[in-house]
């Protein structure tokens, strides 16, 4: 049995001792939300518990994409102007480790091991893959063009890659490392996020101003629904029952009932909203504001922002961005 096969074991028996790990509250310390500052080439992250920022990181220059393994207790962020991918521990809030690369990276996806780690190649058409425990790059698959947005499935056979620019998501079988599918969605997909039951592949198209919705057993789009101008990413409440959209182009988030295919709130948020995250312990979702260099906070039982707080500059957080470590 390799290393991968042993830590994927390890991941297993902790889910089943927490149950649902992002809505357990057994977990080691408040969840926290990992904030990319790109103008300032730090992490800000924010202590949930009290929503306010408890530390700031210094990483590589122009942070964007973020992963989170709370196993390993590691953040995983790309640094497009330098490219590289900086490594935090969680513990400690530290940058422990750089890997340089030769490519600019976007989007980043983990393994459900967390022993890969998936980086996007976004002038290159590819997806890296590297072992996070040598840091060593391990292999690449041609994708489609300019590869954004990235999820793992729920079960960690297949990887989802959102292809700007070929207008579709390719479907990757993580073991043989091949292209199985690629899906026809809407004009320039960027970010995407599993629905929280994972039955659903939310995609956001940024161009055609809408969500494609995909059936991930069937790897179809059962749905496309319209949001608001210029939407970017977006995230899943644990049930899978709802979805968050962020509308850079009106600073707004758009509130999707995923089953009945419509968009039941449009809320107001800081300026020039991109990454979205939920925190299922306190039932809120936070938006990163690139133009105000804040965090909206939504309380997500009424649908009413209720909170901004400070970050740094062009805060982005491309990813879900909200964890914490399961380890003491």
């Amino acid at each position: 049995m390799g290393k991968h096969e042993n830590r994927l074991q390890q991941v297993h028996g902790i889910i089943a001792a927490l149950g649902l790990l992002l809505v357990s509250t057994a977990a080691v310390g408040a969840p926290f939300a990992y904030i990319t500052n790109q103008g300032s080439d730090t992490v800000s992250v924010i202590d949930l518990a009290v929503d306010e920022v408890s530390a700031d990181i210094s990483v590589g220059k122009g942070p964007v994409g973020i992963a989170i393994d709370p196993v390993q207790g590691r953040v995983y962020v790309s640094n497009v102007d330098d490219r590289s991918v900086s490594v935090i521990d969680m513990r400690s809030n530290r940058l422990v480790h750089n890997i340089q690369l030769q490519i600019a990276p976007v989007g980043l996806a983990l393994s459900k091991s967390g022993g890969q780690l998936f980086v996007a190649d976004w002038f290159h058409d590819r997806v890296l893959l590297i072992d996070t425990e040598s840091y060593q790059q391990t292999g690449e698959i041609e994708i489609g063009e300019a590869p954004s947005g990235m999820e793992v499935s729920r079960e960690g056979a297949s990887l989802y890659v959102a292809n700007r620019d070929s207008d579709d998501v390719g479907v990757v079988d993580i073991r043989s490392r091949k292209v199985i599918s690629k899906i026809p969605v809407g004009k320039h997909p960027f970010g995407m996020a599993l629905s929280g039951d994972g039955k659903h592949l939310l995609v956001v198209n940024v161009e055609s101003n809408s969500v494609s919705v995909i059936d991930t057993h069937r790897d179809q789009v059962v749905a496309t629904i319209p949001v608001g101008e210029h939407p970017y990413c977006v995230t899943s409440s644990p049930d899978g029952r709802f979805a968050y959209v962020s509308n850079t182009g009106e600073d707004t988030v758009s509130v999707i009932d995923v089953q009945a295919r419509k968009v039941l709130a449009t809320i107001d948020v800081d300026g020039f909203p991109e990454g979205v995250s939920f925190d299922a312990r306190h039932q809120r979702v936070y938006v990163a504001s690139w133009m105000d260099n804040a965090v909206s906070v939504i309380d997500a039982k009424t649908n009413r922002k209720i909170k901004s707080i400070s970050t740094g500059s062009q805060s982005r957080s491309f990813g879900q961005f909200i964890g914490y470590s399961v380890q003491p």
